[in-house]
């Protein structure tokens, strides 16, 4: 399965690419804003991406210009209530600073509001990890009031409405480039 907007492919994750995510996610600059830290063994990503590859998760690998540059992803789909959690995170070190997080974010978003027809979306985001938390701020993100102060882990939630009045802000820039 793929799905490609603004510039940027989603393909979904498959066995053969596995290997690939725990290298991206046993290096320090990911690992140090995932809330699992700890060094991840072949045997481990093996049993976790047997648990995860179903009608509830959706992970896909990046591509931007032909080239795999990180992962995205919506888990616990409930299509009942309509909700998932997001999540993204961009290995290669040359795009962090650019437009391509938002190209990611949005095609995922659109995948995630418009094929699988949810009306929120939510992301847990380590308190320390504050260009995640300005990221999603910034798509419309609201932090949740029930998150106490002192939490390691913050929650965030994004209202479809919400999402779309972001997105058609940022919509002709991500069509142009």
């Amino acid at each position: 399965m793929e799905f490609s907007k603004y510039g940027v492919t989603l393909q979904r994750l498959t066995e053969d690419k596995i290997e690939l995510v725990r290298r991206w996610r046993n290096d320090p600059k990911i690992s140090q804003y995932m809330e699992y830290r700890e060094h991840i063994t072949a045997d481990m990503q093996k049993k976790w991406f047997a648990k995860v590859d179903n009608d509830q998760n959706y992970y896909f690998i990046i591509c931007y210009k032909g080239q795999e540059i990180g992962l995205t992803n919506v888990k616990d789909v409930d299509l009942t209530a309509k909700t998932g959690e997001g999540g993204i995170f961009i290995y290669e070190d040359s795009y962090l600073n650019t437009d391509v997080p938002f190209r990611v974010i949005f095609a995922l978003n659109d995948f995630c509001f418009d094929e699988l027809k949810l009306e929120s979306m939510v992301a847990h985001i380590m308190s320390d990890n504050k260009r995640a938390i300005d990221f999603n701020v910034l798509l419309g993100y609201k932090e949740s009031p029930e998150t106490p102060s002192d939490a390691a882990k913050l929650t965030y939630t994004l209202c479809k409405n919400d999402y779309f009045k972001q997105r058609d802000r940022f919509a002709k820039v991500l069509i142009r480039g």
